[in-house]
């Protein structure tokens, strides 16, 4: 006997054989989606605001089709053709077929669903952007569009037992992350970077093939403290080793470092059982307070320490050792240091 999950596999299976429409519908919403988020990692708010309600238009449309096809189908005199073709044999790919806007296709979502993750005015706003009525130009008015399109794509994947992993395909972190809740502004800011960060190394693979990718990606974390001079990020700044949140890569985390010195005494005896307190040394206490972040592999940059934070790295002063900053940055940290051991 097949356990659940074969059965429910097959089961999947037999429905988009049954309806090939439903899995165009689903490729092509997958895509749009895809487009969406590449263009929101590259803060094209414009073509986010376009192109992630056709994702929700065309998923919308797949989720009305399994439910019957005529579903899709506007109530118009001029529709009469596109309702008997899909009444009789259905075929999305007829060009004579007339199909809901995604106004209508909302609000037949709704009484499918029962109710819809996003409120009238939200579903308005989508409307009327994907109309082209509203110019979005601002990263916020985008973020909106976009979180509310993924947010809708949710109980549609789900009605269609679709994998979001699958859906989402290289942007699955990235979407899941928006849909956190109580997100802040830094952690949008982020979930971007590190999304951009993505489509660099995945396109740099695609264009390189698998060997030669690995090699370049060495080669960049050799070079990382070389190439990322801490001074490119902010005057008098330091840089220790630091791995990337996003590919895994060893970068650097740089800031200020605060030495504070510390004698180490010595005593020599004078006889008699006397001895004398004799100056052996300075033993420095390194505090160093994080700012900005850099992969030289995936081109990763984090830059205050909101955004340090959101990218779960260090955000607050830490004390490091010489062996952190490295023989010659110590050196020229300590020379900067002026202090007389006597006041010590």
């Amino acid at each position: 006997m097949a356990n659940p999950s074969d059965q429910e596999a097959a089961q999947a299976a037999a429905e988009v054989k049954i309806h090939p429409a439903v899995a165009t519908l689903m490729n092509s919403a997958s895509r749009w989606m895809d487009d969406a988020l590449k263009a929101w990692a590259e803060d094209d708010y414009a073509k986010v605001a376009v192109l992630a309600p056709l994702a929700v238009e065309h998923l919308g449309k797949a989720t009305l089709w399994r439910t019957n096809p005529v579903l899709i189908v506007p109530l118009s005199q001029d529709a009469e053709h596109s309702l008997i073709s899909l009444a009789t044999k259905p075929d999305i790919s007829d060009p004579r077929l007339r199909t809901i806007s995604l106004a209508v296709l909302l609000r037949r979502l709704e009484q499918i669903l029962g109710v819809l993750p996003i409120d009238k005015k939200r579903c308005g706003r989508m409307v009327e952007i994907r109309n082209g009525a509203v110019h979005v130009g601002s990263p916020s008015e985008s973020r909106h569009v976009l979180l509310d399109s993924l947010a809708l794509c949710k109980p549609l994947l789900e009605r269609l037992k679709e994998d979001p992993k699958i859906f989402y395909g290289d942007h699955y972190w990235t979407a899941r992350s928006l849909l956190e809740e109580k997100l802040s502004e830094a952690g949008h800011r982020v979930a971007a970077k590190r999304a951009r960060a993505r489509n660099h190394l995945n396109a740099l693979e695609a264009r390189l093939g698998e060997l030669l990718f690995r090699e370049t990606t060495d080669k960049l974390e050799e070079q990382a403290a070389e190439l990322l001079d801490p001074e490119d990020f902010g005057s008098g700044f330091y840089g220790v080793d630091q791995a990337c949140p996003e590919c895994g890569s060893k970068g650097r985390l740089f800031g200020r470092v605060e030495g504070d010195p510390q004698a180490d005494w010595d005593v020599e005896p004078l006889g008699n059982g006397l001895y004398e307190p004799v100056f052996a040394g300075v033993d420095w206490k390194l505090t160093f307070h994080p700012q900005t972040y850099a992969c030289n592999v995936c081109r990763l940059e984090l830059f205050a320490t909101d955004e340090l934070s959101e990218g779960h790295l260090p955000a607050s002063s830490y004390e490091i050792s010489e062996e952190d900053l490295g023989e010659e940055a110590y050196g020229r940290l300590i020379e900067s240091i002026e202090f007389d051991h006597v006041n010590l």
